[in-house]
């Protein structure tokens, strides 16, 4: 039985892929419709020496060349990087909303290297100075998202990237979460306090599963008790 919070996920991954699918199909059938009435009244006036003939082949490729179209876009790809923030100072007085260590500064820097062939165009962030600051070589625009409302995630993630690379900064605590809610199944078993060169890599494809990888960047740096998420 789906519990509310996965209801709630279903219905937003349904909406979405039931409003895209009809957008294409609206977009095909009126280039279609178009094409065909303007080659249509076309092929009226033409007399009989083949010329018929010819419209009609070139009605024939341009239909089929609106249906390569739409294919092209039904098929278009939303890639999704989800990475946890890097190492945080774990002093006491700087505990309730840490900033990043020296290693982590470092590690932020690595995390833009490594993904600078990508084309960021969003980047989500949680409130926090660890998460803003690993995100903060990107040039992309930078919004906050609450990791307890990630159907609001996903909401914006359909409507301003979609066919579009992002990239996700969260927590320990988080990222395998988010990873589950975009409909893909867990890289890892689970994530401790100690593991930061994890990055995650979720591709969305209409009417396909996720496809999930993973991959390490920077020093490495994982292992260890989970004490604060």
């Amino acid at each position: 039985m789906l519990t509310n919070y996965e209801y709630k996920i279903n219905s937003v991954l349904l909406k979405k892929g039931l409003c895209f699918l009809s957008g294409i199909l609206f977009t095909k059938i009126t280039i279609c419709i178009f094409k065909s009435l303007h080659l249509s009244k076309q092929i009226l006036f033409l007399d009989s020496n083949g010329t018929k003939a010819r419209i009609m082949l070139k009605l024939i490729k341009c239909l089929a060349f609106s249906l390569l179209i739409s294919l092209q876009i039904s098929a278009q790809k939303t890639t999704v990087w989800i990475v946890r923030h890097a190492e945080k100072d774990t002093s006491f007085i700087s505990r309730m909303d840490p900033d990043l260590t020296a290693a982590g500064q470092q590690r932020a820097l690595d995390l833009a290297v490594y993904l600078q062939k990508e084309d960021i165009v969003k980047v989500f962030s949680t409130d926090t100075k660890r998460t803003k600051q690993t995100a903060k070589h990107f040039k992309a625009s930078l919004d906050i998202y609450a990791p307890k409302n990630l159907s609001g995630l996903l909401d914006v993630l359909y409507q301003q990237a979609n066919g579009k690379s992002v990239l996700i900064v969260g927590h320990s605590n988080t990222v395998l979460e988010t990873i589950e809610a975009l409909g893909g199944a867990r890289p890892v078993a689970l994530l401790t306090d100690d593991d930061y060169d994890y990055l995650f890599k979720v591709v969305l494809a209409d009417g396909k599963a996720a496809q999930v990888s993973s991959f390490h960047f920077g020093q490495y740096h994982r292992g260890g008790n989970a004490t604060m998420k």
